[in-house]
């Protein structure tokens, strides 16, 4: 008898991680060609420039850093409306604590307010069972007015203090840069000459890597350390097993020997603790806490979880694009109109990708007609100039549009476990 040689296929996770590398291959391409007819299309130069790259990376990290962490309490089944208030405790906390140790002080200072208000979060609705949607708001209310309190009675009367803001940060967090392209650690930065060649392709290259890798903050690359390692967290730990069995089956992960309260306890303080970490960093943005700075980002990184389908990749992606798109709001107009154009034609093309998955017209609906709108407006219709200033909270919208009829939240997410169901 003649001998069966069997060849064992390659591994499924290999090959996913090789069709979703080309996935995101494909889309940076897209956008990147998108992007230069814009430019051309709109008159507007600035959309590939360094200057506005930079800014949206650095926009893109407070963003990024809250949605991550209402990842953390929402995998583990508990909805975190109050990302918002988490945010306004950072600030505070940091603008008291940089006041008096300078700019890592702030951050801590940072994660210590968002702390506070998670540990009140997690008593009210883990312990006492309240809806955690209406706990949510109320965090909120009660954070912007908690700050202005306190602001009133500790920086009012203090030279450069107020009722409204605390005083000035002396100080700031390390910046770098990459060597040999941006001009890191005294190397030569050949992006920035590239970048004013004027070289068609070449320079819109040049300004958006320029952008991206020089006069990084070190506190932006801490925040952005965050993302991977949370994907690390969830699906390569026991704690990250057990907090997705605590938002999918808590019942399933209590008959297992788990508890379910310790480990939502420890999601809600982790993403307390995050949204306060990106609350401290708009503060060392403004070298100071002032009112009303977190400005909705806490909602947006909320929108953003949900986009991103509660992964930290999707996070990542989104919370890049509302980042960028407060970039442009602080642009020039036609910055702003470059970027309707480009996001109209990339609902467009997830329109025809939706047609051809099988999905149907109806799922493709959405993105056709909102492609439509935003070329129309970027091309034919002279927008006014202040309407740039809410740039993300209409991307915000019109995301959630387009992608709100595909999302999966947790099975268990915002049902309460008693304590009394508990094994332990």
């Amino acid at each position: 008898m003649s001998a069966v040689t069997t060849v064992s296929p390659a591994p499924r996770s290999t090959d996913a991680r090789r069709v979703r590398a080309r996935a995101v291959l494909s889309w940076i391409l897209l956008g990147f060609g998108l992007i230069l007819i814009a430019s051309w299309v709109c008159d507007a130069p600035g959309i590939a420039s360094s200057s506005t790259w930079g800014s949206a990376l650095r926009l893109t990290v407070p963003i990024a850093v809250v949605a991550i962490g209402a990842l953390y309490s929402e995998r583990a089944g508990v909805i975190n409306v109050g990302l918002e208030g988490m945010m306004i405790g950072g600030t505070w906390g940091a603008g008291l604590f940089g006041w008096f140790g300078g700019p890592w002080l702030a951050l801590v200072g940072g994660v210590l307010g968002g702390l506070v208000l998670g540990l009140l979060m997690a008593v009210l609705c883990l312990e006492l069972g309240l809806n955690q949607l209406v706990v949510g708001v109320a965090i909120n209310v009660l954070a912007a007015a908690l700050a202005r309190f306190l602001s009133d009675i500790v920086f009012s009367g203090i030279d450069g203090g107020s009722v409204a803001r605390s005083p000035r940060i002396d100080g700031n967090v390390p910046r770098v840069s990459l060597p040999f392209l941006s001009g890191g650690f005294g190397t030569p930065d050949p992006l920035r000459d590239l970048e004013a060649g004027g070289i068609p392709v070449v320079s819109q290259l040049a300004g958006i890597v320029g952008g991206l890798t020089r006069d990084v903050s070190v506190a932006a690359i801490i925040g952005l350390a965050l993302i991977p390692l949370t994907a690390l967290v969830l699906w390569r730990t026991r704690f990250g097993l057990r907090m997705r069995a605590a938002g999918e089956e808590p019942a399933a992960l209590q008959a297992l020997g788990g508890h379910v309260h310790r480990t939502r306890y420890l999601a809600v303080l982790v993403g307390s603790g995050m949204a306060g970490f990106a609350g401290g960093y708009l503060v060392l943005i403004s070298q100071g806490y002032v009112e009303n700075q977190v400005a909705g980002r806490g909602f947006i990184g909320l929108a953003t979880l949900i986009f991103g389908n509660w992964m930290p990749g999707g996070v990542f992606a989104g919370s890049a694009l509302f980042g960028f798109s407060d970039a442009v709001g602080l642009g020039r107009p036609e910055t702003f109109t470059a970027m309707l154009f480009v996001l109209g034609a990339v609902f467009l093309v997830l329109a025809a990708l939706r047609v051809r998955r099988g999905l149907g017209v109806r799922a493709a609906v959405p993105s056709l007609v909102l492609g439509v709108v935003l070329l129309v407006a970027a091309l034919f219709i002279p927008l006014p100039s202040a309407l740039a200033s809410a740039a993300p909270y209409l991307v915000t919208l019109a995301v959630l549009v387009v992608a709100g009829t595909r999302m999966r939240p947790p099975r268990a997410l915002g049902q309460f476990f008693p304590r009394r169901n508990s094994s332990r």
